[in-house]
């Protein structure tokens, strides 16, 4: 599945005007000249093979989708002013940002919307040559894909286009439709998704099918719907069983395993967007978010995803006391800041001169700060020898992320070939924690949230240890069991794909945080107080480039 798209699939593509960059030019002047169409080309299975390749392709495609990731610097637990991914500041991206905000995604998620549109016009069709089980994985799959576009295109824009066939020019002007009727087709379609798909572990012992959508995705997928749209039974039932009864997926013991090659696709994998490396075969984000340094990465990163000392703060002592972080001064270095803090913690054991120090595991697993064990691990899944983080290899507050950062490559483009995780079994874990809080099964969501920590390459104290480590209540209390829930969250599954920023969308806690955040001259900066925030931004801008071309797009208020 790693270099899931062949090139007879590109040429589809380019025939049916969905490559906007054109394809190899070797490749189209040496193919026959003949009237391959879209209606005489959709007939076999291998045909409709192709085609479902070519959706997964629109998730591949060069520093687009790959880049969705950055959405957290949006949120006070990463970046410093470094103004690449919109005005993150303070919270809102432009209606004009271009290439890095909300025009690439809005073109990126509907390519995956169009490709599969095509699939699912014509698999159906009765002179197509196809097996039932072929046909149902194939259907499967484009509604699956089809469905996450939707998810994610709802999510940021609000009402959108709801297109679920193959359009004309013409045809293609067309106004938003409100987001509840685009969440009930993605309902609809994963339904359906889920009774065609194949379980995982079908995949996992055909090896050249893992990666691809499987019904646990799809169930998944379903279930994270019914928890941002608040359908709480609903949630409840669908997520139960992909854990209770279906039984596919569990976690891995190793948290590093989750973000390293060699290792992906691994039994907590529910949905990854696949890479192989390679000049525009790969994921361009390493490049993007790897340290400004060479002795990691073999050509230096930029460096745009810098956690804050806020994110850090949320990770316990190993005993599971909290830490908290006093700022102290900022000295100007280069292009970059020296940040001093004082670092407090009721924890015994813990060293204020080795703040980092036996903290969460997840931390160095997530964060680079100087001095950090993750080095050792590092150089022993590289082979090299002599590698070293310093403070100035971060853009601004001398923290980079880990995630996805996978050694020496030659990363002149997206060229890196690790995955990129969508959906993962310890974010469903999580959301169905979320569920059972929010029906007030406090105790049995707290089992779920034990679980995720207890990891065995985390084994953070339970729930019950830090009651009693912390002298407080948590699991009687609904609003304490929904704070710690969420800092759970953000401590597993920053930086990873977005989930910071949408969680924080979704509970209507962003624009609270991101005031308390940016006070004045933020850590010695010269900013004024962020004051109040419009949550009318909690929607993304309709694109410019898309409103010009369609005037039946109206535009997001607040813009």
């Amino acid at each position: 599945m790693k270099k899931i798209l062949s090139r007879f699939t590109w040429l589809l593509c380019c025939l049916i005007g969905l490559v906007p960059t054109g394809c190899k030019r070797d490749f189209l002047s040496s193919y026959p000249k003949n009237n391959l169409t879209a209606t005489n080309y959709y007939k076999t299975e291998d045909d409709f093979t192709s085609a479902v390749n070519g959706i997964y392709d629109a998730l591949q495609a060069d520093r687009e989708l790959s880049f969705f990731p950055m959405a957290d610097i949006a949120t006070p637990f990463a970046g410093f002013g470094d103004n690449r991914f919109g005005q993150y500041d303070n919270g809102i991206f432009g209606v004009t940002d271009g290439w890095v905000m909300a025009q690439t995604f809005w073109v990126a998620w509907y390519r995956v919307v169009f490709r599969a549109n095509l699939v699912l016009d014509h698999i159906d069709n009765k002179e197509v040559t196809i097996s039932t089980a072929a046909h149902d994985r194939l259907k499967g799959e484009a509604l699956f894909l089809r469905s996450l576009a939707y998810f994610y295109l709802t999510n940021l824009y609000g009402d959108v286009p709801l297109i679920t066939r193959e359009l004309k020019y013409e045809e293609l002007l067309t106004p938003r439709n409100k987001k509840a009727e685009v969440v009930a087709a993605i309902i609809a379609d994963l339904k359906t998704a889920e009774t065609l798909l194949p379980s995982v572990t079908q995949y996992r012992s055909k090896k050249a099918l893992l990666g691809r959508a499987s019904k646990g995705a799809a169930k998944s997928l379903l279930g994270k719907v019914y928890v941002y749209e608040k359908r709480w039974p609903e949630a409840e039932a669908k997520l139960n069983e992909v854990i209770n009864v279906d039984k596919d997926y569990s976690l891995e013991p190793q948290f590093l395993d989750l973000f390293w090659p060699s290792t992906e696709n691994g039994k907590e994998s529910i949905f990854e967007i696949q890479y192989a490396g390679g000049v525009k075969e790969g994921n361009s984000y390493v490049r993007f978010a790897a340290p400004n340094t060479a002795s990691l990465i073999s050509t230096a990163g930029f460096g745009y995803v810098t956690p804050t000392e806020d994110y850090t703060n949320l990770f316990e002592t190993t005993n599971g006391f909290p830490v908290t972080s006093t700022f102290v001064s900022r000295v100007a270095a280069g292009s970059a800041y020296r940040y001093t803090f004082t670092h407090q913690s009721a924890d015994p054991a813990f060293d204020p001169s080795k703040p980092y120090s036996n903290r969460d595991p997840r931390l160095a697993w997530t964060v680079w700060y100087e001095n950090t064990p993750y080095i050792s691990e590092f150089q022993a899944r590289t082979g090299q020898s002599g590698v070293n983080y310093l403070q100035q290899y971060a853009n601004e507050n001398g923290h980079n992320t880990v995630k996805y950062i996978i050694g020496k490559l030659d990363l002149t483009a997206g060229d890196s070939p690790g995955n990129m995780i969508l959906i993962r079994y310890a974010d469903v874990l999580l959301l169905y924690a979320e569920t059972l809080i929010e029906l007030n099964r406090n105790t049995e969501a707290a089992a779920y949230i034990n679980s995720v920590r207890q990891r065995p390459s985390v084994a953070m104290p339970t729930l019950q240890t830090l009651e009693t480590v912390q002298n407080r209540t948590i699991i009687a209390d609904q609003q304490a069991m929904r704070k710690f829930l969420r800092e759970e969250r953000y401590r597993e599954l920053a930086f990873e794909w977005g989930h910071l920023y949408m969680d924080q969308i979704r509970w209507d806690v962003f624009a609270d945080e991101i005031v308390k955040y940016w006070t004045a001259k933020k850590y010695g900066g010269s900013n004024p107080a962020l004051g109040s925030f419009d949550k009318r931004h909690y929607l993304w801008p309709i694109p410019a480039e898309e409103r010009n071309k369609n005037p039946q797009l109206t535009q997001n208020p607040g813009y």
